[in-house]
């Protein structure tokens, strides 16, 4: 059931140039690899949706990137600061036994979700492979972190300066993947060239700017073989082999 609650700010760190981790607390039981909550951001009009990352009995944290005006007065936010949040929206990724051993991939400020899952498969003592790609080593972040999740991360850089040289999907490739099931999050252009590389479905992690946050206003509407769906209520978890993505911009 979705609440609008006031969460204390308790750290908000910055990880890389314009990326930080800011973790909330308070009530936190609706909280599942996938899910979101929209933030509502003094001298903003419409609330910021951020995915969950680390999530714990009365605190959880999100990764987001400064990319405007309403992410620049977030990154100012200090500890005891609050916060007017929306919670306990959208769905989750979804896993079965046939799903075997899969495939987890991110990159930039899509990391959050899917290190999320990966700490869920940790518990629940699911073998996976994880790829994570960066444009650069300068714009990398959060890497110790992300080995002791995954000591195996196949890292990558676009310019090869850490890591594997070239993009997840050239990694994915390299390293003969290309037929396990798998989970993505990342910009749309990353989520593209994977699902039309993969010969496996998999699960998507789509982003949009959102009116509401629950369906009431249609927003963030996408064209799928199912017809219309709204990435805040449908979503934001899909089947990649069930989006029409000519249509996603």
């Amino acid at each position: 059931m979705n609440k609008i609650i006031d969460h204390c700010v308790k750290s908000n760190n910055k990880l890389s140039n314009n990326i930080y981790k800011m973790t909330l607390t308070g009530f936190s039981k609706w909280c599942l690899p996938g899910k979101f909550f929209n933030i509502q951001i003094p001298h903003c009009f419409l609330r910021r949706p951020m995915g969950v990352f680390e999530y714990g009995k009365n605190s959880f944290s999100f990764i987001y990137k400064v990319v405007g005006k309403g992410t620049k007065i977030l990154s100012t936010y200090k500890p005891l600061d609050k916060l007017n949040v929306l919670i306990d929206l959208g769905n989750t990724f979804k896993y079965k036994q046939s799903f075997k051993k899969p495939l987890l991939i991110t990159g930039g400020s899509g990391l959050g979700p899917i290190l999320s899952l990966a700490l869920l498969f940790n518990k629940q003592k699911i073998e996976y492979d994880l790829i994570v790609g960066f444009v650069n080593k300068t714009n990398s972040y959060y890497i110790n972190e992300i080995k002791k999740i995954h000591p195996k991360t196949i890292f990558c850089t676009d310019d090869g300066s850490f890591g594997f040289h070239g993009s997840v999907v050239d990694a994915i490739k390299h390293h003969r993947l290309l037929n396990q099931y798998y989970y993505c999050c990342g910009s749309t252009p990353m989520l593209k060239a994977v699902a039309s590389n993969m010969k496996s479905d998999g699960q998507v992690s789509l982003d949009a700017h959102m009116g509401c946050g629950f369906g009431a206003c249609m927003g963030c509407s996408i064209h799928t073989k199912n017809g219309w769906q709204q990435i805040c209520k449908d979503g934001p978890i899909f089947s990649a082999k069930d989006i029409l993505w000519d249509t996603i911009h």
